[in-house]
């Protein structure tokens, strides 16, 4: 693995870096070619054209002087490569991998992926507005994520603790989706798509812009049967149909969003609802039994006001949201049931959490050199978290608690010389639970001549407790919650070098180094159930490396490495679930003008290694590709593609966590998927 993986990045780097000419060569017939990068000047090399960023100080400013290390995704990228899910985003993306279990898609970030983690330490933003709930703090990347991806402009992928902007949740980096206004439709959208595991999908958009505002309004649905069947070994007896699971794994949601502006206020409101069967029999239920599934309902409402007074950016918002779980487990009556239960039952978890809040906060360019930000926010959550059996006089837990948590935050950019800039950021938040945190990061950032980027950032982030660590246990183990938790925190220094060659290369190279305290983990009971505990101490160090090119002709390529060591300290050994090894690529090629592209990916991932069940296992390295056809102009209304997933039909698997008895998930082999898009 490590061999291909070496080849790899060599092979593409001296692609990315050699291969211009063959890119300008391309060039549509009546246009002049660009020229040859040989024969460009300094001058003409370091003429920048470098993208915008919001989400690293909340307000916009180039990426060569945002304090973090930053990747922006746009909607050209996710159509010419086929992704469906944000989970499929993220692992393009440098220094992120992905796992699924079958049921949720599990983000890791620079080395970090731990078991019972459902992605609370990476804040998702859409527009501004924090998706993770307030019962599991979950990121939701794969089918429950709260948009079509269709309805996406740009994705910025923000590296770094952004606590002291953000709180709770910005512990390893922040991804803000960033949908598309009204003007980038204008008119209907009708898109249906179709493909392997009799999978469809369809959408519904309408965009209107007038004076003075615009309107955007959507609705998608998407149904799949899954793997039709899928054999797990652990299982493999006559009294569990020989270990195959028939028909579980059936995925459906369907999604809503609707956005309005009006002068200076924007009010938007977006639901998901998705129902997944889980086929692995996790939490011990009963394998291939149909009525084991999970569903998972958010939605929020945000009024947002955005108004310059008097040379002052000033936005603020008031919220509501909303989460609904429910998850029915399937068990066979055990010793330890009453006498009156049925041979076999569902044991159901059915949580609830409404919450809303305000926002706001202020950006003022006070001298010539320094800008200021300051806010403030709070929020007022209440949270349900019943378990029961679900039969006449079952047993029954109930879990109602309510929090409130409020922060303020300020931020200065200091421009001391035309090539030097210092950021410095704090903030400082409060909650019911466990008191105050104060989060505080420093930036420096030097540019020695136009196009060479150095910056230096040191920070502090946290994650609070969330109510399911704190509060939960259910019916089997009433002593699993753990309310005395205490904040995980996460101290990082990263240097960071970019350069820039015109508008056609970029370079980037980042050291980094992750001193985690208080790390919440899983923790085994007595009963055998697990609770949550303050167990770990992680130090993690590691580099990432891209290559990015993008040329005039639609000839596209991006490449990147991540190496991280990361050790859990207290255990004196390699942190479980951690791949040293990283390596992507992207190319896109116009095959016939600009009318036809080819989008392909390869994807490596180094061995895991974890302990499951006091056994040490292994999920070993893989190297897969995709590749995507996709057509827009042909004719003016219409955009097709056709993707191939897994396209050599690669073998590979995902660790399991310790609910499941398997020690690691395969994932799906070969399958496709068309899509046509019509605009109105």
């Amino acid at each position: 693995m490590r061999k291909c993986i070496s080849h790899l990045v060599t092979g593409v780097f001296l692609l990315a870096t050699l291969g211009a000419p063959f890119a300008y060569a391309q060039e549509e017939g009546g246009e002049s070619p660009a020229p040859d990068l040989g024969e460009m000047d300094l001058e003409q090399l370091t003429s920048l054209k470098v993208e915008k960023v919001y989400g690293v100080s909340k307000f916009e400013q180039v990426v060569t002087e945002a304090p973090a290390s930053v990747s922006v995704i746009t909607a050209d990228e996710i159509r010419h490569y086929g992704w469906r899910t944000l989970a499929d985003v993220l692992r393009s993306s440098r220094g992120f991998f992905t796992s699924y279990d079958r049921n949720y898609s599990y983000i890791g970030m620079r080395g970090f992926n731990r078991p019972g983690d459902y992605n609370t330490r990476v804040l998702l933003l859409v527009d501004g507005h924090r998706i993770n709930d307030v019962i599991y703090e979950t990121a939701a990347i794969g089918t429950e994520f709260i948009l079509d991806l269709a309805l996406i402009d740009r994705i910025e992928i923000i590296r770094g603790p952004s606590s002291s902007l953000y709180g709770a949740g910005a512990f390893f980096g922040v991804i803000n989706v960033i949908t598309r206004s009204a003007r980038q439709i204008e008119g209907a959208e009708v898109a249906a798509s179709a493909g392997s595991q009799h999978t469809g999908a369809g959408r519904l958009t309408y965009g209107k812009s007038f004076d003075g505002g615009e309107f955007v309004a959507s609705g998608s649905t998407y149904k799949s049967r899954g793997n039709a069947s899928l054999f797990y070994p652990q299982f493999d007896d006559p009294a569990t149909n020989n270990g195959i699971a028939s028909d579980m794994d059936r995925d459906r949601n369907y999604s809503l969003f609707a956005s309005g502006r009006l002068q200076d206020f924007t009010l938007t409101g977006a639901l998901v609802s998705r129902d997944k069967r889980v086929p692995t029999a996790s939490f011990d239920t009963i394998f291939n039994d149909p009525r084991t599934h999970s569903i998972d309902r958010r939605g929020y409402l945000d009024l947002r006001y955005d108004k310059a007074l008097e040379g002052t950016g000033v936005t603020a918002r008031v919220f509501y949201d909303e989460y609904r779980f429910k998850g029915d487990f399937a068990y066979e009556k055990g010793p330890d049931d009453p006498g009156f239960y049925p041979a076999s039952y569902v044991n159901r978890d059915d949580h609830l959490a409404r919450w809303w809040g305000a926002e706001v906060q202020a950006s003022r360019q006070i001298l010539p050199r320094l800008q200021l930000t300051a806010g403030t926010s709070f929020r007022d959550s209440f949270q349900k978290l019943p378990n029961y059996d679900a039969v006449p006089q079952g047993r029954r837990l109930d879990n109602n608690r309510s929090d409130l948590f409020w922060g303020v935050f300020g931020q200065g950019e200091l421009r001391l010389f035309e090539q030097l800039i210092v950021n410095v950021g704090l903030r400082h938040d409060n909650y019911q639970t466990f008191g105050g945190v104060t989060s505080p990061r420093v930036a420096v950032i030097y540019t020695p001549v136009e196009g060479s980027v150095f910056k230096y950032i040191q920070g502090k982030a946290f994650r609070a407790p969330n109510a399911y660590e704190l509060r939960y246990n259910d019916v089997f183990d009433s002593n699993a919650a753990n309310p005395g938790l205490r904040p995980e925190t996460v101290r990082t220094s990263e240097l960071i070098y970019e350069q820039y060659l015109g508008d056609v290369l970029r370079t980037s190279l980042s050291l980094f180094q992750n001193k985690i305290d208080n790390l919440i983990s899983y923790q085994d009971l007595p009963s055998g159930q697990v609770s949550f505990g303050n167990a770990d101490r992680v130090k993690a160090t590691g580099g990432e490396f891209e290559v990015e090119g993008q040329w005039s002709s639609g000839y596209a390529a991006r490449t990147s490495y991540s190496f991280v060591s990361a050790r859990d300290e207290g255990k004196d050994q390699r942190l479980d679930y951690s791949p040293r090894h990283l390596a992507k690529l992207n190319l896109t090629a116009p095959l016939y003008r600009k009318e036809l592209f080819a989008g392909l990916e390869l994807q490596g991932t180094a061995r895991r290694e974890f302990s499951h069940e006091g056994v040490q296992a292994v999920a070993p390295g893989y190297l897969i590709a995709n590749a995507t056809l996709f057509s827009t102009g042909f004719v003016p209304w219409l955009d097709a593609s056709l993707s191939i997933y897994n396209l050599f039909d690669r073998r590979y698997d995902d660790p399991a966590t310790t609910d499941h008895r398997q020690s690691v998930i395969a994932q799906d082999g070969r399958t496709f998927r068309v899509q046509a898009t019509c605009r109105f």
